[in-house]
C-alpha cells in the first residue's frame, strides 16, 4: 500500500492542520492554524520533550483526517488538502481519493519513513527535513 513519497507528504502536511490536545479544542482551533505559522512540531509534541513519539503521533493522526475532510464524506480529495497535486496523486493512487482507512495506513508508514535514525520518535530536524520536501 506504500506509494513512494506519498505517505511522508500526507503525514507532514497533515501535521500542519493538527494541534495536540483534546478533540473539542482541535475542531475549534485547527482551521485557523492551517494557514498560520503555528509551530506544528510543538502542537504534536504533547509532553514538550522535543520529540514526537509514536504514541503522540497515534493520539492525533485521525484528527488530521477529520480536519481536512471538510464535506464530511470520509474521503479526501485534492481540494481538501494542502498537498501539492503530484504529492496527493502519489498518496491517493489510481482512484484519486484517500479514504480514512487508506489515510491511516499511509500516515503510519509516513511516520516510519520520517524517522531517519529509527528511534521511534521524530526530532525537529527529521520533522523539518520531511516537511520541506512536500510543501509548496
Amino acid at each position: 500500500m506504500f506509494r513512494s513519497a506519498g505517505p511522508v507528504a500526507v503525514w507532514i502536511a497533515a501535521a500542519a492542520a493538527l494541534g495536540g490536545a483534546g478533540a473539542a479544542a482541535l475542531s475549534a482551533e485547527m482551521p485557523d492554524r492551517t494557514g498560520q505559522g503555528a509551530d506544528v512540531f510543538d502542537l504534536f509534541d504533547e509532553n514538550h520533550d522535543g520529540r514526537i513519539s509514536n504514541a503522540e503521533f497515534q493520539n492525533n493522526k485521525i484528527l488530521v483526517f477529520y480536519v481536512w475532510d471538510r464535506n464530511r464524506d470520509l474521503v479526501l480529495t485534492p481540494d481538501e488538502t494542502p498537498l501539492r497535486p503530484e504529492v496527493f496523486a502519489r498518496a491517493a493512487g489510481p482512484d484519486g481519493r484517500i479514504d480514512s482507512l487508506e489515510f491511516i495506513t499511509v500516515i503510519d508508514e509516513a511516520f516510519l519513513l520520517a524517522d531517519a535514525n529509527r528511534d521511534s520518535t521524530l526530532d525537529r530536524q527529521e520533522f523539518a527535513a520531511i516537511r520541506q520536501r512536500i510543501r509548496p
